[in-house]
């Protein structure tokens, strides 16, 4: 035997399946009560197009071959499929489209305790809306799934890629700095933020923004505040003002309480465009669910379209709702077992009857080993008759048993 076992790589199990059933049951139904259309993008996509357009995945990405030679890649993200199949079958740019999901993807990922290749992720796109309450709507869609699930305490840290961009926008230097800076910040890396900004020649008002971003987050109002002292032009304050509707929707919705404002995310690659969030939960020090806004990624596939959107990994989630007690208790796959010398038509009869009114029955030889924690009720068949614990059975009998479980 081949003791050999790729890392990362597990089967799922009955109860864990049940459970993940439960919980994309769950995601549906909040992002359908939004009026999201449910799709699937392919699982697999041009390895070329992720290339140019997500090149930190290049690692990442699952490869083949196929029979035309054309490299391809197991689906590691389903924002860029979308978005590429959304341009291609609804051209016109102002058409609203809402679409949710939820799909496998295929990269590697990493909890508190576990970790593997490919993760279920379920999320929205909301294309072709570009108003501030589009943008309210994606952040309570993620907090009503997290509050479908049971879990209650989140926090939900926002920020805008606007503002921090209208700063760089406005900065005397090179795009190499600029992309040395934002490196800094992405890492949050004051030590090296601080000792590279003393070499380069700024304003003192641009160069006390850029300090402050990496620490420029906690409780909404007071942060908002002090992100205002920091504004040198007007692209700046109108990220803010846009800020303060969304938080109005988040507020009148309900979940204002569970938000704070964080001003250091920075996207590397300048994917997101405007508002920016990810939503934690209790305990986790990692996020479960980010997104935002991103209004240019369309335009590179023929068609000027806003969006906005989040992705959520049900994998880490799964594994925080362990850990907090709050997925279902394990039950038996099958509710009654029958073990049978011989076979025959009474016992084949009787098996369809009861799996037809829904119940969950297996039958199987005396010579097979089943675990008792497989089932509810056991009962052995022998020529027309069933028997539990040494009484004789009609199948009437059984069927009220398995009615009482």
């Amino acid at each position: 035997m081949n003791n050999n076992t790729l890392d990362g790589v597990k089967m799922l199990h009955h109860d864990e399946m049940r459970n993940y059933d439960r919980i994309q049951g769950k995601i549906i139904s909040v992002i359908m009560n939004h009026g999201c259309k449910i799709i699937e993008t392919p699982s697999f996509e041009d390895y070329d197009v992720y290339q140019h357009y997500f090149p930190q995945l290049r690692q990442q990405m699952i490869k083949t071959i196929d029979t035309d030679g054309k490299v391809l890649v197991l689906r590691p993200d389903v924002t860029l499929p979308l978005v590429e199949t959304a341009a291609r079958e609804f051209p016109r740019p102002d058409q609203l489209l809402k679409f949710g999901y939820v799909s496998t993807v295929f990269r590697e990922y990493f909890g508190r305790s576990t970790y593997g290749k490919d993760f279920l992720q379920g999320g929205i796109e909301i294309l072709g809306d570009s108003s501030s309450e589009c943008d309210g709507e994606v952040i309570v869609m993620a907090a009503e799934i997290l509050k479908a699930v049971g879990v209650n305490n989140i926090r939900i840290d926002m920020g805008t890629a606007a503002y921090t961009q209208a700063l760089f926008d406005s900065l005397p230097l090179n795009e190499e700095e600029k992309n040395r800076l934002r490196d800094c910040l992405a890492d949050r890396n004051m030590v090296a933020m601080q000792h590279y900004l003393s070499t380069l020649s700024l304003p003192d008002d641009a160069a006390k923004a850029l300090e402050a971003l990496p620490v420029l987050f906690g409780p909404y109002a007071r942060t908002l505040s002090k992100a205002k002292e920091y504004c040198i032009n007007s692209a700046m304050w109108n990220a803010l003002s846009r800020l303060e509707e969304i938080y109005d929707y988040i507020l009148y919705a309900g979940f204002a309480d569970n938000v704070q404002l964080d001003f250091g995310f920075v996207s590397r690659l300048d994917y997101y465009t405007d508002m920016v969030f990810k939503v934690y939960v209790d305990g986790a020090l990692y996020d479960v669910i980010d997104g935002g806004r991103y209004d240019t990624l369309s335009s590179h596939f023929g068609v000027d379209r806003p969006a906005c959107g989040f992705g959520m990994n049900i994998n880490l989630l799964y594994e925080f709702m362990s850990d907090a007690g709050l997925l279902e208790d394990a039950e038996p796959s099958f509710q009654l077992a029958i073990s049978y010398r011989d076979s025959d038509q009474t016992l084949i009869r009787d098996l369809m009857n009861w799996r037809d009114q829904g119940y969950r029955v297996a039958a199987y030889p005396d010579s097979s080993f089943v675990d008792s924690r497989d089932y509810s009720l056991h009962a052995m068949y022998r020529n027309g008759m069933y028997y539990k614990d040494g009484k004789a059975m009609t199948a009437e009998q059984l069927e009220q048993r398995m009615r009482g479980l």
